[in-house]
């Protein structure tokens, strides 16, 4: 299971857990319901400030969609850890506000970045 997968199922969980149905989840993040789905499905990429509105609507912390809690899946990054490195809250906050193109850029220049410095992407 990938990592859209993993938060896509603990979404569908937490909502059915408040009781809610996926149009009117989807109506308070002002999404349509197929979209819903596919964050639920893991079929489509759910950006931070999405995360944080289901967080704020489901009333569940971020660390709950991001920890991994398959141990079999523990690959190093355990997001809700990187979450508290340095830098790293502020650095998703402000790619928040960038266009996908922007962020495709950004990371192309960390994976640049970490070639040029270590040897390794």
């Amino acid at each position: 299971m990938n990592a859209y997968e993993r938060i896509g199922r603990k979404l569908q969980k937490a909502r059915e857990e408040a009781g809610m149905s996926q149009e009117e989840l989807a109506g308070r993040l002002g999404c349509s319901q197929a979209s819903l789905s596919y964050y639920e499905l893991g079929k489509r990429r759910i950006y931070f400030a999405e995360l944080e509105k289901i967080c704020a609507i489901l009333k569940r912390p971020l660390t709950y969609f991001l920890e991994n809690q398959d141990p079999g899946e523990n690959r190093g990054n355990n997001l809700a850890a990187l979450l508290q490195e340095p830098h790293m809250e502020d650095i998703l906050l402000q790619a928040g506000g960038l266009t996908p193109s922007q962020r495709k850029s950004v990371l192309e220049y960390i994976e640049w970045r970490k070639f040029r410095d270590g040897g390794k992407k």
